[in-house]
């Protein structure tokens, strides 16, 4: 449904124009938010992967008789605990959403560029999908 040229009393060029400043603002604000995405899909993997080895060291040492509580073995073994704590709190901030605001914005770009026989890469720039009758 890509709207004709003379029912908007735009002209050829001022709608490519008006498609050109909008692939530029798009592929900026993916070129903006890329660098931060990579800096918390790395915090996340790092602490994940501390959680695993440290969870790993707390099971392998996890000793259960009549007397077991949770809190303690969790106090024996403090590394565990804060790793965890630091997961937990990176997840409750929102982080897991930070590492994908890029692929976010552009799923919702792509949702509405396909209204008009448009879509965009994972970089931003847009494509224009032939017409379907």
């Amino acid at each position: 449904a890509v709207v004709s040229t003379q029912s908007t009393g735009f002209t050829k060029e001022e709608v490519q124009d008006d498609l050109k400043a909008f692939e530029r603002r798009i592929t900026r604000a993916v070129r903006y938010l890329e660098p931060k995405s990579y800096r918390w899909k790395f915090l996340l993997i790092i602490s994940v992967l501390f959680v695993l080895f440290t969870g790993y060291g707390f099971i392998t040492n996890l000793q259960i008789d009549s007397n077991f509580s949770i809190m303690s073995a969790l106090y024996e073994n403090k590394v565990f605990a804060l790793a965890l704590i630091f997961l937990a709190l990176l997840i409750l901030t929102g982080a897991h959403n930070r590492a994908d605001t890029s692929a976010i914005i552009l799923s919702r770009n792509r949702l509405v560029l396909h209204e008009y026989n448009l879509s965009c890469n994972d970089k931003g720039k847009l494509i224009i999908k032939p017409k379907v009758m």
